[in-house]
């Protein structure tokens, strides 16, 4: 009843502003989203979101039925970093966070039509069993969209974001572009507890952190006819970092003096994307396309550490580079058989440097790590063909077979260079019995993502951790088995289940290079686990326009710990996750509330001489939002209402975990939680 008065309120206070414009026309929204023609395919019109009232795509997409949004990954190549999102047919040419740009550009009003492939019509989209084709209109004219976000953190300051973007046809090009900056807060306390190997106190800490994250970003995009062909050009330039300040007050368990700590820790980073796809129909359902891109970062980060009778410094600067081709000959349409060839080269470099040093005293003394200062390149190649068979009505065969070679080399402190190849194989059988059912089961062969830092040597202040870097490194292959069933009914109503079974080959963790640094590098094999479920579930029986949606999952790993020799489960693997949110639109007031929940998480890091156990409290969430304000889309959102609590506990072993215990740091933090208030607009 709160909810439903307040946002009468909202509606009352902006009738007289909307009056004049609406006359006697009633444009509030559907009471229900309308039936969703269901199919192989499932396809929800632009008038089954009425209800959410979207302003941009990414608002659609984000309240599709059984559909969570997938960027991927911005490491190593094109083809293995698809995200789970075609516009149009196509997948733009971004890579990690790119998309979510692009579908903020794009106004809801010009999109006609979302369909869901389940696989089947998914070439674009390596890997992923759902992906969300963005249909948008032919004859969509100019379009915009703009956004003001205020938000209250708890230290009492307020921090601003927005974004505004443009979308019109130029000399016959439809082109659009988007300004984004933001400001986010960090107001963190936190406290520890530290004691020795029998268990006794030895130290209590007090620490304030003040952390701001700012950014700015300019994303642009056309697309037109050349040479027979759809050429799109898509530009991304970003500036970004993170600065903080903490300090922490120690005070030791036997009386002493209490000693102050400062860590003044700053990230700067500053990257340029140009991605550019030419796609040509060959006729006979044939068609080609060309895809290129182009990526250079630069990142610097600082910190000073300072306490009595000791200081730190360390400066690590990075410059990663990365050059993609692709090209593909694919065959569409409704046919038996429909195949797709294509190869991809790409090439990646970082160059790393890190300069660290001590003062105990004596002035700053330079401390050597391994691969300090580093330049990682990879050259690789890959050469794909996958093929599509229909078998009868309702059974399609997936599969497909891709060759990957390989050179990387390190050049630096310690010099390497090493030659791979991989098969990676795929399979899938799909069954579907109805037009709203679908079963999938398959099998797929992968190659991990290396991360170039992992090469070069970092250093974590903070926690005492440095690292070097492994010249050694290769990456890890990854057979996943899985079979999923999807089924949608009525109004809205999705239900998806996937069980998985991944057997990891050359899997990378902890241990100690033969300089006696630790390091990431290849410990062995490993088997991972699980069961997923996303759910939208439509309440009308119940609430008119409510809906819960549920997306869980429940997983378990296991492997052979090269330290203790002991078997342990995987790094980073949390055994539970869900999160849920119930939404009530109610239209006669042209307003939606909700609350959402996201379940508490945890999991384990094994180093070599410690064993850190990260847990996330449990976090609730609510909002209104209305358009009843003339012209505006207003959200008020209050995020981690109990607030946001992190608890890490650090148990230390020596010399090694297969050694004897020998204490423990537990810390404690809360950040709070975080109000704001969003205007939105379409121009």
């Amino acid at each position: 009843m709160l909810f439903h008065a307040l946002m009468a309120g909202l509606a009352m206070t902006a009738g007289a502003m909307a009056s004049e414009q609406e006359g006697a026309q009633d444009n509030s929204p559907p009471a229900h989203p309308p039936i969703v023609p269901t199919g192989p395919d499932p396809v929800y019109p632009a008038d089954f979101y009425a209800p959410f009232q979207p302003q941009t795509a990414l608002d659609m997409l984000e309240r599709t039925p059984g559909f969570l949004l997938s960027e991927g990954n911005s490491l190593r190549g094109f083809g293995g970093a698809a995200g789970n999102v075609l516009i149009d047919g196509q997948r733009p040419t971004v890579k990690a966070g790119g998309i979510t740009e692009v579908l903020r550009r794009i106004g809801a009003a010009r999109v006609e039509r979302v369909v869901l492939l389940r696989g089947t019509d998914a070439a674009e989209a390596q890997g992923q069993t759902l992906v969300a084709n963005v249909i948008l209109r032919t004859d969509g004219g100019g379009s915009g969209n703009a956004s003001l976000k205020l938000s209250h953190t708890r230290d009492g300051r307020i921090s601003p974001s927005a974004q505004i973007s443009h979308a019109r046809k130029i000399a016959g090009w439809q082109s659009n572009v988007e300004l984004s900056v933001e400001q986010v807060r960090y107001p963190i306390d936190g406290i520890y507890h530290i004691s020795d190997g029998n268990g006794m106190p030895t130290e209590t800490r007090h620490e304030r952190i003040i952390g701001k994250a700012p950014e700015i970003g300019l994303a642009a995009s056309t697309s037109g006819t050349l040479a027979g062909g759809t050429l799109t050009l898509n530009l991304r330039l970003n500036r970004d970092g993170y600065e903080s300040d903490r300090a922490i007050m120690i005070m030791p368990a036997d009386g002493a003096a209490m000693i102050e700590r400062t860590i003044g820790y700053d990230e700067k980073g500053r990257s340029g994307e140009l991605g550019l796809d030419w796609t040509r129909s060959l006729g006979k359902d044939w068609s080609a396309k060309l895809v290129g891109l182009g990526r250079v970062e630069r990142q610097t980060t600082n910190e000073d550490y300072v306490e009595a009778g000791y200081r730190g410094v360390s400066t690590l600067a990075q410059k990663p580079l990365e050059l993609v081709g692709r090209t593909t000959l694919t065959r569409g349409g409704d046919h038996v058989l429909r195949p797709e060839l294509g190869m991809e080269i790409a090439y990646n470099r970082l160059n790393s440097a890190l300069d660290y040093a001590e003062d105990n005293g004596s002035g700053l003394t330079p401390i050597t790590l391994a691969n300090a200062n580093s330049r990682v390149s990879e050259l690789r190649g890959e050469a794909f063909a996958n093929v599509t068979l229909r078998l009868g009505k309702r059974w399609t065969l997936e599969s497909g077979m891709a060759f990957e070679l390989s050179r990387i080399r390190v050049a630096g402190d310690a010099a390497n260079e090493q030659s791979l190849s991989n098969w990676k194989p795929s399979a899938a059988l799909v069954w579907s019995p109805r037009d709203t059912s679908q079963l999938r089961l398959g099998i797929r062969r992968t190659v991990d993502q290396l991360d170039f830092g992992d090469f070069a040597a970092s250093v974590n202040q903070a926690d005492g951790r440095p690292l070097g870097g492994n010249a050694q490194l290769r990456p890890g292959r990854v057979t996943r088995a899985l079979v999923r069933a999807d089924h949608r009914w009525g109004k809205g109503g999705a239900l998806a289940v996937e069980a998985y079974h991944q057997w990891h080959q050359g899997m990378l963790g902890y241990l100690l290079l033969p300089t006696g640094d630790e390091a990431l590098g290849t410990i062995g094999n490993a088997r991972q686990w699980g069961i997923s479920t996303q759910a939208t579930l439509p309440l009308d029986a119940a609430l008119r326009g409510a809906r819960l949606t549920l997306d869980g999952t429940l997983r378990g790993s296991r492997m052979r710990d090269p330290v203790t020799g002991d078997n342990r489960k995987m790094d980073d693997i949390a055994p539970r996750s869900l999160s849920a949110e119930f939404r009530h639109d109610v239209p006669k007031l042209r307003s939606s509330w909700g609350i959402s929940y996201t379940a508490a998480e945890q999991g384990d890091v094994f180093y070599t001489g410690e064993r850190l156990t990260w847990r996330d409290d449990a976090a609730f969430d609510a909002y209104i939002e209305t358009t009843a304000l003339a012209g505006f889309k207003a959200t008020l959102r209050a995020s981690a209402l109990n607030g946001q609590d992190y608890h890490r506990l650090r148990r230390f072993y020596s010399p090694s975990r297969a050694g004897s215990y020998s204490g423990q740091e537990q810390r404690n933090q809360w950040e709070g939680a975080v109000v704001s208030l969003t205007l939105a607009r379409a121009l």
